[in-house]
C-alpha cells in the first residue's frame, strides 16, 4: 500500500492507491470522510515511467487537495495563461504606485500575525502526519508511543519539491527566463528529481529538509491520536478493498 498525506487547518488527510480519509476536527468532534481516488487504467501504467509518472503524482495531490487550495491553484495557474499564451497583463493593472510598499509589508505583517495560530495548527498537524507515516514505513504498524519517537522530517514531503522549485526558480530569474511551458517543465523535472532524492538516504538529506523546520513543528498529543486514528481508519479501508477485488 503507497501512502501520502496532507495536512490542512482543521485536520489531516492520508491517502493510497484507491482511497482517501480526510479527518476533520471541529471543536471536540472528530469527523472522517472517505473518498476514492483511483485513477483510470491508462494513468495507472505511467507509473515507474520517467517523466510521465510525474502526472501521476500532480493526479493523486489534486484528488487530496482541498476545496480552497483548489480554488487558489485555479486562480494561479489562470493568471499565468492570460500572462504568458493569451498576452493579457492581468498583474501589471494592479495599481501598485497607490500604496506604499511598507504599507504593503504592513498587510501582509499582521494578516500573518492575525492568523498565526491557525498556521501553528497547521504546522502541528503537519508534523503528526509525518510521524505516522515515517512509523508505519518504519515497524510496519503504529500505536502512540512508537508514532511520538518517529521523525518529524520526512524526505517525500512537498515542503522538499517546494525547495527545489525555488533553486530553479532562483535560475530561471537570474537569466531573465519568464516562459510559463519552461516553468512547467521544471516542475515536472522537479517532482522526478524529489522521488530520487527520497529514494536514498544520503548525507546531505538533512538539507533538503531545510524547509520542513518551519513547515513541520512537533505535534501535540490530541493531534497525533487524531493521525493514528485516521491512519487506521484508512488501512481498514484499504483491507476491505483488497478483498473485494480479489473475492
Amino acid at each position: 500500500m503507497k501512502i501520502g498525506g496532507y495536512a490542512h487547518g482543521n485536520g489531516i488527510t492520508f491517502f493510497c492507491d484507491v482511497l482517501k480519509i480526510r479527518a476533520i476536527k471541529e471543536k471536540e468532534d472528530i469527523k472522517y470522510q472517505i473518498n476514492w481516488i483511483l485513477p483510470k487504467a491508462w494513468l495507472r501504467k505511467l507509473e515507474g515511467k520517467f517523466f510521465l509518472s510525474s502526472l501521476l503524482v500532480i493526479y493523486y495531490q489534486w484528488r487530496v487537495m482541498s476545496t480552497k487550495f483548489k480554488g487558489l491553484t485555479i486562480g494561479l495557474v489562470s493568471i499565468a495563461i492570460l500572462e504568458e499564451i493569451l498576452q493579457i497583463s492581468v498583474l501589471d493593472k494592479i495599481p501598485y504606485s497607490i500604496m506604499d510598499k511598507w504599507w504593503l509589508y504592513i498587510i501582509l505583517g499582521t494578516c500573518f500575525l492575525w492568523n498565526i495560530r491557525k498556521i501553528i495548527r497547521l504546522f502541528q498537524y503537519h508534523g503528526a502526519e509525518h510521524k505516522v507515516i515515517n512509523c508505519y514505513i518504519k515497524y510496519g504498524y503504529i500505536n502512540y508511543s512508537l508514532v511520538k519517537s518517529s521523525s518529524r522530517f520526512n524526505k517525500r514531503c512537498g515542503s522538499n519539491l517546494v525547495l527545489i522549485m525555488l533553486l530553479f526558480y532562483g535560475v530561471l530569474w537570474l537569466f531573465a527566463v519568464e516562459s510559463l511551458i519552461i516553468f512547467l517543465l521544471f516542475f515536472l523535472v522537479s517532482i522526478q528529481m524529489a522521488k530520487k532524492i527520497a529514494s536514498k538516504d544520503r548525507k546531505w538529506d538533512k538539507y533538503m529538509n531545510l524547509l520542513q523546520w518551519i513547515t513541520v513543528l512537533e505535534p501535540q498529543k490530541e493531534d497525533i491520536e487524531l493521525a493514528i486514528n485516521a491512519f487506521k481508519g484508512l488501512q481498514q479501508a484499504y483491507h476491505i478493498y483488497c478483498q473485494e477485488i480479489s473475492a
